[in-house]
């Protein structure tokens, strides 16, 4: 039997050259040329590994690419799903100011966490497995879209169609927290725009012509946290909000974004049903509601235990410990599951702070990501 620990270890020069490539590339979702850029070049290592590469031309975010491995085995087998993305959080000149380091067993820079570790997993994985003859029986699709961090808006479609029919999906995402936990259950992430009208009047002359848009926003909002079942799961914030046109004039207008997380499907209809239900009590005001979950819920299913058990299991045989939480973010790991497909979430790296100053990850750990990777891919 190949020891897929001894072969990782024998990749880490390949795998972390690979790495501060994709970091030294910066990538925010807002950039298109950048994304693109890496689309590039991502999409001529998944050929050169014989991927049938489709590039998805997108006019505001960078293109999205997929890669196709038809099944020379079993053609009974559904297909593995393994999805990354290419964008970062981070701002252009980012990079100058943080660099790109190693410290203390970690290497540090914008974006190596959060996940262009994962990315480079994934990329080193499929080609060692080709190269060692250790394909597996099943066809495979791999996708790297560029716009995960805003929420996926150009590729959930493309998400979606992969996900169609998949055995299992791989999501390349860095594990949760400290212990690099792999995730779940994710919460579903909504987010509606609250509009008020009311009513213009002078506010020192004519007060009661007017109606506050203001007044009847604060009751709104007062409705809005009393929505909130933090021991279940449910969370609804009011985190923007704005108004009126001057200090002396009845607000005529007001809006707030509202941030709403659930755990189950079942919280997220009902969730929806009591936002748009929302009534005005201040005469003269009326209230538009928009919006909606543009990530659904994550469950943890029993398909989903069992994936998660074997990721488990295989590594503590490579001696280190895997373990699995929850989160309250999202990840177009929600999309997949969504679609019936157990997703195992979080399997690219171990780190910490992402999307914070000092994000890292950690060295040993990748090179037993890149094992277990291997691992799921061979054997699941």
């Amino acid at each position: 039997m190949t020891d897929l620990l001894a072969l990782a270890k024998s990749k880490k020069t390949e795998l972390f050259d690979l790495i501060e490539k994709l970091v030294l590339i910066e990538s925010p979702s807002s950039d298109k040329p950048s994304n693109d850029r890496l689309t590039e070049m991502t999409a001529t290592m998944l050929r050169e590994i014989g991927g049938n590469v489709t590039i998805h031309p997108q006019e505001i975010y960078g293109d999205h690419v997929t890669a196709d491995w038809s099944n020379s085995g079993d053609s009974t087998k559904q297909h593995a799903l393994v999805v990354g993305h290419l964008d970062t959080v981070w701002p252009l000149g980012t990079l100058e100011r943080m660099g790109y380091t190693e410290k203390d067993g970690r290497m540090y820079g914008p974006g190596v966490l959060d996940m262009k570790a994962g990315i480079a997993t994934t990329i080193i994985g499929l080609k060692t497995l080709q190269q060692e003859g250790l394909w597996p029986d099943r066809p495979i699709r791999v996708l790297f879209n560029t716009d995960e961090e805003v929420g996926s808006p150009s590729s959930r479609p493309i998400v979606e169609e992969s996900a169609k029919g998949a055995e299992y999906a791989l999501i390349m995402e860095p594990g949760q927290a400290g212990a690099g936990a792999l995730k779940t259950q994710r919460k579903g992430l909504g987010e509606f725009k609250i509009y008020i009208e009311g009513k213009a009047s002078h506010a020192g002359a004519f007060p009661e012509r007017g109606a506050s848009a203001i007044h009847q926003l604060a009751v709104t909002i007062i409705e809005l946290q009393a929505m909130n079942d933090w021991p279940n799961g449910i969370t609804v914030n009011s985190g923007i909000i704005s108004g009126g046109s001057a200090r002396n004039t009845i607000p005529a207008y007001a809006e707030v974004t509202v941030d709403v997380r659930v755990k189950t499907n079942e919280q997220a209809q009902m969730l929806e049903t009591q936002l748009r239900g929302l009534e005005t009590i201040i005469e003269g005001t009326t209230i538009r509601v928009e919006g909606g979950f543009h990530r659904p819920p994550m469950e943890r299913t029993p398909e989903l235990a069992v994936l998660a058990d074997k990721l488990i299991k295989w590594s503590h045989e490579f001696g280190f410990e895997l373990t699995e939480e929850s989160t309250g973010g999202g990840s177009d790991a929600n999309l997949t599951a969504a679609m019936g497909v157990p997703s195992a979430d979080g399997l690219g790296s171990k780190g910490l702070n992402p999307h914070a100053e000092g994000e890292n990850i950690e060295i040993r750990e990748q090179i037993n990501r890149l094992a277990l990777f291997m691992k799921a891919i061979n054997s699941l």
